[in-house]
């Protein structure tokens, strides 16, 4: 009993001293930034909702891509049925990239800076719309050519990428144009 005791103790005194150390860490990261911003925006000054949106949906593009090229690997266990799901899928993000698109176009305005990146980044997405056409197609078939699949994916993944480079590239240019100066 006297052990079990002297344990117990031990282990409270190690909790609260951890607790203790890690206060002021805790409170240093909840402080607000200068310009009164917190969480994601204090990462991304500048950066709208819908370019935060519009970037979600290419990388959730670029992982439907991924895991149907990654399904499409291994022959002979591809079924029909999943992988039109998944293609489904896969259209629907690309879809929603290009609205979300439409909609920064909208918020940015009449912005020369930023007319160059846009049409760049629709091209992407419009090609990546044909590769997933032309997959889409090969998925509703009864029996799906792996290969096949994969060459539409890795075109997909091609076109996503320099897409979200280019997107990335624009919030960054934004942000510094949002930046005060001082």
């Amino acid at each position: 009993m006297y052990y079990e005791h002297k344990r117990l103790l031990s282990l409270a005194v190690i909790i609260l001293t951890a607790v203790v150390a890690a206060g002021p860490t805790v409170a240093q990261a909840q402080k607000k930034s200068p310009g009164g911003l917190t969480g994601g925006d204090r990462l991304r000054p500048g950066s709208s909702y819908s370019n935060q949106r519009a970037s979600r949906s290419i990388r959730h593009a670029r992982d439907y891509s991924r895991d149907i090229y990654h399904y499409s690997r291994v022959p002979g266990t591809i079924q029909p049925s999943v992988a039109k799901a998944d293609a489904e899928d896969l259209g629907r993000t690309i879809t929603t990239a290009q609205q979300q698109l439409d909609t920064v176009r909208q918020e940015i305005g009449n912005d020369p800076a930023a007319a160059t990146p846009l049409k760049t980044i629709d091209q992407h997405l419009a090609t990546a719309e044909k590769q997933h056409k032309m997959l889409y197609e090969e998925c509703c078939k009864e029996s799906v050519d792996g290969l096949a699949c994969m060459k539409h994916c890795n075109q997909i993944l091609l076109e996503l990428d320099k897409a979200q480079a280019e997107h990335d590239a624009l919030i960054r240019s934004l942000e510094i144009k949002a930046q005060p100066t001082q």
